[in-house]
């Protein structure tokens, strides 16, 4: 007898995007029977569309976003990609044929976002091609974003520039959004700004140190990772050993980074918030520690524009002080975010006013 039976998994598939090779996630529903043994993705109506902080690397979220595909329920999907040149294999983070191109798209800031622009494309043309086999001609998916850190920036220009895009999108879910360069302390932001702008000295620092973290015994890697940064999870480990360890790689990663501070505005785009919120529910969620890429006086501010009218009401602030940025590689951290994920998505098919907490 058949038995009809849902799982959720997770397909890695290394794509071509912009000339780089780029590892990309895919999470689906799949509905199977046991016999005969057969698996098929269930056609969703809402897929989340994932876009990392820096490293740039998106396996690292991979697990979250499994579990919230799980807890939505039949329906939902995900798909997430990492940054061109960012990854810890020699074809992801080497320099395909026209240097020149390719440079662009990996170091700068317009580079990374057209990268994401024509990953968006292929996704969207994978759902089309999907729906077309089926008898039954689904509606394309609304699009959920979430993004962590830089990430919210280049989705905020992705959306700004694809207007057909934003048009499908059901929310926007932005995690500690670096999306304005005003960090706290004050005296962080000359150490960064003098950083950014000796791109040579920062660079030739930065690989020294990748080099020589090579020559390193693993276990000795290991140790700094587990005790030092805080990194609990072995997978969690490997994956920032072998982006440590290769001096490649760290020069897209600090270039990149370098481009992220000159790039990013000092004061919040009031005018892209405002054309994405009056399109789709924006839900922000805000983090101590203190982070100083999206410190707590940043929700106040938009807070107080919210109130005063200069932003519209259907942006959703959240703050939580027992996060911090880099809350994906500490397992404790992990859950609450995704549950503010889901209370998002979950909270965009209602009718919702702004909403500021806080657990202080």
């Amino acid at each position: 007898m058949k038995t009809n039976v849902c799982t959720v998994k997770v397909v890695e598939r290394r794509r071509e995007i912009c000339s780089w090779p780029t590892d990309t996630f895919e999470v689906d529903h799949y509905k199977h029977t046991t016999t005969p043994t057969s698996s098929t993705p269930m056609y969703p109506h809402t897929v989340l569309m994932f876009v990392p902080g820096n490293p740039g690397c998106a396996g690292w979220y991979i697990a979250m976003l499994e579990s919230v595909v799980k807890r939505l329920g039949n329906g939902y999907s995900a798909r997430a990609a990492s940054y061109a040149g960012h990854g810890t294999v020699p074809d992801v983070v080497s320099s395909p044929s026209n240097e020149d191109m390719n440079h662009k798209i990996m170091w700068t800031i317009d580079g990374q976002v057209e990268h994401k622009v024509q990953w968006v494309d292929k996704v969207m043309k994978d759902l089309i091609i999907a729906g077309r086999e089926r008898i039954d001609f689904p509606p394309l998916p609304k699009l959920v974003w979430v993004s962590h850190s830089i990430g919210s920036h280049l989705v905020q220009r992705h959306l700004i520039l694809r207007k057909d895009i934003l048009l499908i999108t059901q929310a926007v879910v932005h995690l500690m959004p670096f999306t304005r360069f005003d960090p706290f302390p004050k005296w962080k932001e000359k150490c960064l700004s003098i950083a950014a702008n000796t791109p040579a000295l920062t660079t030739t620092i930065l690989q020294t140190s990748s080099t020589l973290a090579s020559l390193l015994p693993h276990s000795a890697v290991d140790v700094y990772l587990k005790h030092v940064a805080g990194v609990s999870i072995v997978e969690d480990r490997e994956l920032a050993r072998g982006l440590l360890c290769n001096p490649e790689y760290a020069e897209n990663f600090i270039t990149l980074g370098m481009e992220e501070i000159r790039d990013v505005p000092e004061k919040h785009d009031n005018s892209a918030m405002g054309i994405i919120g009056n399109h789709a529910p924006t839900f922000v969620l805000f983090c101590g520690g203190p982070d100083q890429w999206a410190p707590k006086f940043h929700m106040h501010e938009i807070a107080t524009d919210i109130a005063d009218g200069s932003l519209p009401k259907c942006i959703t602030l959240e703050y939580n002080d027992d996060l911090v940025h880099g809350f994906i590689v500490l397992p404790e951290m992990v859950e609450p975010v995704a549950t503010f994920i889901y209370k998002s998505i979950i909270s965009s098919y209602e009718d919702g006013a702004v909403l500021l907490k806080s657990n202080l």
